[in-house]
């Protein structure tokens, strides 16, 4: 049987919205769609952010993840011939 507060939980949780958690962007949380893609690594890490929102003027046009930029650049070291 499912305690009374348990229950109460799980009804507010229900009722969360995405409104409720995000925050407000920082000029350190975008970049700049035409932004090289050493300044956005050097963006990302020093500003010890997990995804950079991508924009176009005023408008946001992608998200750039650090796992994706991870994933493309260890891949491409992956296929470099590298010769001792």
């Amino acid at each position: 049987m499912e305690s009374e507060p348990l229950k109460a939980l799980c009804t507010k949780a229900a009722q969360l919205k995405v409104e409720d958690f995000m925050q407000a962007t920082t000029e350190g949380e975008c970049v700049d769609e035409e932004t090289t893609l050493d300044m956005a690594i050097h963006q990302l890490v020093l500003g010890n952010h997990l995804s950079l929102l991508v924009t176009r003027g005023k408008d946001i046009v992608g998200l750039l993840r650090l796992t994706d930029v991870f994933a493309a650049v260890f891949h491409t070291m992956k296929e470099c011939e590298l010769n001792p």
